[in-house]
């Protein structure tokens, strides 16, 4: 496991040891201990199960057939208990016209329904999922709450002080509701809309005839590449027994559903020769097997095809149309930040060349390598605000133009609480990801790490990433032996982020063609 997931494992049970101490403060809560090992958890939890404690933080279940488990808390409901877990992130989605839910966690038994929120949020499919996980298990080994409590919890690190919350609520889960359209080949229209329950029900079925079949020394799957990988510590294995001329790890971005390279693996077309001769029109049943069927499938298998096609000329990238102007200015700033674990902007990198000359590009980031709180964290952006604003005053004065150049949306979306800097970037800033995303179709996806490198660009770190700057800010606000190596690393980074940008733009202009560059 790299550094950059472990600190994120670490937090997660941080948080988790954080909440779990104040869910042991309510009435009635029995707090289990792995400290004899997971044997005693078990048994214990089961004897407060069977003695109907109310609440049950940090306990155990045991085996019940083929699933394990431990939600991280049991909350005695109806006739038995009903699962609660704790994740390290947001459960909140603010919607005018929808209600959720949720209870408190002095409380967690006692429900109320909440307006103004929804329970659409990014992380519910995977955590309703776990939930339904969970519930079979107590259903199995009949501990189960019944039927009139056929639900799940989850405590995220949204902040719900507003509406009771301290500042944590429980958000509930309905996992026998009806809740979203999925793939079925028994329905005319191909498509069913399926409960979290029904669909944990076949993808767990589907999953033990893979591990049966397997163990019977055959197989009935291979590996194929879905978005899910980048998180997966078996890919680099997975890659290795699919091949080299496998057509799923041939395409990194725009990925089909699983349900989609199945069907296409079916169909034969399994290396990337065989999609890149592919017909332009997709099969018949492909469109039902997409999360967005309809119009946005057929367009995913058409990028998917082109895609292939690009793996197998070698090219990486394409104009949808004209060959477009790469936008310039007489003083060009590059933009990027960088944000610790707790969103606060500790790194606003700041590169300023003229023209296009890289010759004359200074490096001038506004930096803290210390903790900030909240006033600290305004201060910095201040500060920046005041550099950039003299950098721009100076170029209007002497009647040259400026453009404030940045990647994809987070140097707007994260700054645009701080009044002085989202005033100067409302009139100067361009997204080039957003301006390259317009003009060019990408073989390998528009991420900054994959487009500068086609022009010859390195980073000058290792393991280069925001996830790994996440865990150096740590390392460097620690002090120690370490710490001067991270704030080195933090450095280096960050200005390889802001000269990327500019490498990109220079790589476009030598790369127009001849017959586009009048």
């Amino acid at each position: 496991m790299d550094a950059a997931t472990q600190t994120l494992f670490d937090a997660g049970n941080a948080f988790e040891t954080l909440v779990n101490a104040r869910l042991g403060e309510a009435a009635g809560a029995v707090v289990m201990s792995d400290d004899d090992g997971w044997d005693a958890n078990t048994e214990a939890t089961l004897a407060a199960m069977h003695s109907g404690v109310p609440l049950i933080v940090n306990g155990r279940l045991p085996r019940a057939g083929a699933m394990v488990g431990a939600p991280d808390l049991l909350v005695l409901m109806g006739e038995g208990y009903v699962p609660v877990d704790v994740k390290l992130h947001g459960t909140r989605q603010d919607s005018a016209r929808r209600a959720v839910w949720v209870s408190s966690l002095a409380e967690p038994s006692r429900r109320w329904k909440q307006v103004g929120l929804s329970d659409a949020t990014r992380s519910m499919e995977d955590d309703g999922l776990q939930l339904a996980h969970y519930t079979r298990m107590l259903q199995a080994l009949g501990l189960h709450a019944g039927d009139d409590y056929v639900m799940g919890g989850i405590i995220g690190s949204s902040d719900y002080s507003d509406l009771g919350g301290d500042p944590w609520l429980v958000v509930w889960y309905e996992l026998n509701a009806p809740r979203k359209d999925t793939f079925s080949a028994s329905t005319e229209s191909g498509r069913a809309k399926r409960s979290l329950l029904e669909r944990y029900d076949h993808e767990f079925a589907f999953r033990l005839q893979v591990a049966e079949t397997a163990r019977a020394g055959d197989e009935i799957v291979r590996p194929f590449h879905v978005t899910e990988c980048a998180r997966c510590v078996w890919e680099e294995y997975c890659v290795q027994v699919a091949g080299p001329e496998d057509a799923s790890f041939a395409i990194r971005t725009g990925l089909p559903t699983a349900q989609q390279w199945r069907y296409l693996y079916d169909l034969g077309l399994t290396t990337v020769a065989d999609l890149a001769t592919a017909g332009d029109d997709p099969p018949e049943p492909w469109s039902p097997r997409d999360t967005q069927p309809g119009g946005r499938a057929q367009q995913k298998y058409s990028a998917l095809v082109r895609r292939a096609r690009m793996a197998l000329s070698g090219v990486a990238f394409e104009p949808h149309e004209d060959w477009p102007q790469v936008p310039s200015a007489d003083v060009e700033v590059d933009f990027d930040i960088e944000w610790d674990l707790e969103g606060r902007i500790y790194l606003w990198g700041l590169r300023v060349r003229q023209g296009q000359d890289e010759s004359t590009a200074v490096f001038d980031p506004v930096l803290s390598y210390a903790p900030l709180d909240d006033d600290g964290a305004a201060d910095l952006a201040q500060e920046f605000a005041t550099r950039l604003g003299r950098v721009i005053s100076e170029a209007e004065a002497a009647g040259k133009s400026v453009t404030v150049f940045h990647w994809s949306h987070p140097e707007r979306s994260r700054t645009s609480n701080h009044p002085a800097v989202h005033a100067l970037l409302e009139r100067h800033a361009l997204d080039l990801h957003a301006w390259y995303t317009k003009h060019f179709f990408p073989r390998d996806g528009a991420s900054i790490k994959v487009v500068a490198p086609i022009f010859g660009f390195r980073w000058a770190v290792d393991d280069a990433g925001g996830a790994e700057s996440q865990v150096r800010i740590e390392v460097a606000r620690g002090g120690g032996e370490d710490a001067a190596a991270a704030i080195e690393w933090l450095s280096r980074y960050n200005e390889s982020d802001v000269a990327a940008q500019a490498a990109i733009r220079d790589g476009l202009r030598r790369s127009r063609p001849e017959r586009d560059a009048h």
